[in-house]
């Protein structure tokens, strides 16, 4: 009888807000005494998560997507679930049902958010390896970092609401949370800078880790500076400091110091 209700009650869903359904409609709808339905289901108010539990990917991206709208307006730490809720159209018990708490709904949307931006750069790194292959693998890198920085570090809001939640990293959940969240975006890292040294676009004999490390240092540091400086172009600064990199830092008359 309870599965029975709860597809009855998702079917009705369709049609009219969760919360104007009523215990009495459901049992018309389903021909049983109203007893029945608030002895199976419980209280309306439990429609919204009983529905969430049936339709866990939709309605996880309704939350995600109503927490990042809230958390731009109010700022993260001054958000509520029950505000997160609100604007998802559901009870903070539909909340729970997928988060546990407000942090773990901020590193939700970090996860959707890291592989969004991650996702294309495979393909990216193939564009760069075959454009430095027709003579040009300073400017093919160049490019490949203007694209990966133009993809974050042009949205303030975001960067604003991950600088906030890192300012909290006095927190114990949030410090273990930040410090796995950087192992694997190191690992990602060290994976796309074996294929640029596989194609020739970055020198082989360093390891992979530090240029990994590297590249993660300036994506933040750049990020960072364009929240200050919102006129920034990062992807006229790509062609700036790439070939600074590329040629390196020591003076001319250095290069051959190996000392240091």
């Amino acid at each position: 009888m309870r599965d029975k209700l709860i597809a009855l009650l998702k079917q009705l869903s369709l049609h009219q807000d969760v919360h104007q359904i009523t215990a009495e409609a459901l049992a018309q709808a389903a021909h049983i005494p109203l007893q029945t339905v608030l002895q199976t289901l419980g209280s309306v108010q439990n429609y919204p998560a009983l529905i969430a539990f049936e339709q866990p990917n939709i309605t996880r991206e309704r939350i995600l997507s109503a927490a990042m709208t809230v958390f731009a307006q109010k700022g993260w730490q001054k958000t509520s679930l029950d505000e997160v809720a609100a604007a998802a159209g559901m009870t903070k018990g539909a909340i729970y049902w997928h988060f546990r708490n407000k942090n773990d709904l901020f590193f939700a949307l970090l996860d959707a958010r890291l592989q969004r931006d991650t996702s294309p750069v495979k393909a990216e790194i193939q564009e760069a390896i075959a454009l430095g292959q027709r003579g040009e693998p300073m400017q093919a890198v160049a490019q490949l970092f203007a694209q990966v920085w133009a993809r974050s570090a042009t949205d303030h809001q975001w960067t604003r609401l991950y600088l906030e939640v890192m300012s909290q990293a006095q927190e114990p959940e949030i410090a273990q949370r930040l410090e796995s969240l950087y192992s694997h975006i190191w690992h990602l890292s060290g994976e796309f800078v074996a294929v640029m040294q596989a194609g020739g676009l970055t020198r082989s004999d360093i390891p992979q880790q530090d240029l990994a490390m590297l590249w993660c240092v300036m994506f933040d540091g750049v990020t960072a500076t364009a929240i200050a400086n919102p006129q920034l172009d990062v992807q006229q600064l790509s062609q700036k400091f790439i070939p600074i990199l590329w040629h390196g830092l020591a003076p001319k008359n250095t290069q051959g110091d190996t000392s240091c």
